[in-house]
């Protein structure tokens, strides 16, 4: 019995050994050699190369050892799948915080690879599938798959896990941006809409242009709001000669600029509307400023004018199949007050209304501030997200068509530039937001799309640029792009 005793003990021993060698020590050797000399990306290929050195090393030892490892190693990289899946299920998806620092905890012979989150869950997994094929081929002997079908299998679903959880992260549900081409500051395709698109969908005025700008000094710089971006697009197509050889060059030639142009800029309404009172834009396209931005302007010094250029309407949607098919303007305010939580009381399903906002100073945001009057808006539904230096930041979590949702925006948005998927907009104290309804006034949440500049700017082509805006040729781009026009 002590003789069995000791062998098992002894089978214990040289398991724990080669796990540990396994798990842990070759890969530390491995991000020794290859963090100080190269560090981030390269980690993914030094890790696993100083690793496959090592076990064709160990080749020396017998064939079963080889095989005994190749075993050992596809459980490793079995058990990293699960265990990242499990904290990626309860992070939901988000790599950093505290899946960071359990993954450090656990994988601590990576913590010099852990530049960047995804580099690092790469490292682990290529490293653990490097050494678990070196050691097959090593081995030289026949393989039972039916051996690694378990271990395979949990990899599979794992990955499966981690895959769906980080695709699907708050981070990436709610935020609504990510197109590179504009920087991220877009959340909407744009890239038919931009003055050098080879396949342009920026409309063109049937009545021509009085007068057409053709020095490039002299064209003014135009921002806005990313739903009017097709359109003041279009005002430049219309007027500014070989605009879009202009910033075709600029884009070129400055392939990291924040400003997607030199003269068709587009940053959002924040940071427009701030590059608009510091005097780095001419023109401003959106709705009215909130009361903020007003003070900004003041504190900066700058009076504004503000000029409405066309009509459009501030909209509810929610999903395709919720039956509430219309609310009043009372009932929308009492949803985003709080006072009314379930469907059921408006006449819809017993369903728990889930009521999104958008960022502080953004458009809609705006008017939703103004719609409310005097009622307050409860809190926002948020997502947190790590920023610089690890600091948790809070974000307001956008429309995610969830069950039960609610959201805002502009008509224009959410119909013509295909915002949001599977939505239906809300007919609001018994009124369709139409385009003709709109324009009759007829729909109480119409609001004016508004050309903001600074009063005192010198430059004459800025005041020959919102004549034309307002012309006949100017209000025929409006009302084709998808707005409505100012009436009579």
């Amino acid at each position: 019995m002590k003789e069995i005793n000791k062998r098992r003990f002894s089978h214990f021993l040289d398991l724990f050994e080669k796990v540990f060698v396994y798990y842990a020590l070759i890969p530390f050797i491995g991000c020794v050699i290859g963090i100080p000399a190269l560090a981030g990306l390269f980690d993914i290929v030094i890790v696993p190369v100083v690793t496959l050195i090592a076990y064709v090393i160990l080749h020396k030892k017998t064939e079963t050892d080889m095989l005994s490892a190749a075993k050992i190693n596809l459980w490793i990289t079995a058990f990293a799948a699960v265990v990242f899946a499990v904290l990626m299920t309860a992070t939901r998806g988000d790599i950093n915080g505290v899946f960071r620092t359990a993954s450090l905890i656990i994988y601590f012979p990576f913590i010099l690879a852990m530049t960047d989150t995804e580099i690092f869950i790469l490292t682990v997994f290529i490293t653990y599938v490097t050494a678990t094929v070196t050691c097959a081929i090593c081995a030289r002997k026949e393989i039972k798959l039916r051996r690694a079908v378990i271990p395979a299998v949990l990899f599979v679903a794992a990955a499966v896990i981690c895959v769906v959880s980080y695709g699907n992260r708050p981070a990436v549900r709610y935020a609504g941006h990510g197109f590179d081409y504009m920087n991220g500051y877009s959340s909407t395709d744009f890239k038919d809409y931009t003055v050098y698109a080879e396949k342009s969908k920026l409309v063109v005025p049937d009545t021509k242009p009085t007068f057409m700008i053709e020095k490039e000094s002299e064209m003014p710089v135009l921002d806005g709001a990313e739903a009017c971006y097709p359109l003041y697009a279009s005002f430049a197509k219309a007027v500014y000669k070989d605009i879009d050889d202009i910033e075709r060059r600029f884009i070129r030639d400055n392939p990291e600029s924040p400003v997607n142009g030199k003269i068709v800029t587009f940053t959002n309404t924040v940071h427009g509307f701030n590059r608009l009172v510091e005097g780095d834009v001419d023109l401003f396209f959106g709705a009215r400023p909130s009361v903020d931005q007003l003070s900004y302007a003041k504190e900066c010094g700058v009076e504004l004018d503000i000029t409405p250029i066309g009509k459009e309407a501030f909209v509810f949607f929610v999903e395709e199949d919720n039956p509430v098919n219309g609310l009043t303007s009372d009932q929308v305010r009492a949803i985003y007050h709080g006072d009314i939580e379930n469907w059921k009381e408006v006449g819809g399903k017993n369903r728990k209304i889930v009521a999104f906002q958008r960022p502080q100073n953004s458009g809609s945001q705006t008017i939703m501030e103004y719609f409310m009057g005097r009622v307050s808006l409860k809190e926002p539904k948020t997502y947190e997200t790590v920023g610089g230096m690890g600091e948790t930041i809070k974000q307001v979590a956008q429309y995610a068509n969830e069950d039960g949702a609610i959201g805002y925006s502009f008509r224009y948005f959410v119909e013509e530039l295909s915002q949001e998927k599977g939505v239906k907009l809300l007919v609001i104290d018994g009124v369709e937001p139409t385009l003709e309804n709109i324009e009759n006034g007829s729909y109480s949440l119409s609001v004016d799309l508004c050309m903001i500049t600074r009063k005192g700017n010198s430059d004459p082509q800025v005041e020959k640029m919102k004549d034309f805006i307002l012309s006949d040729a100017g209000q025929e781009i409006i009302r084709k792009t998808g707005y409505a026009g100012l009436s009579d």
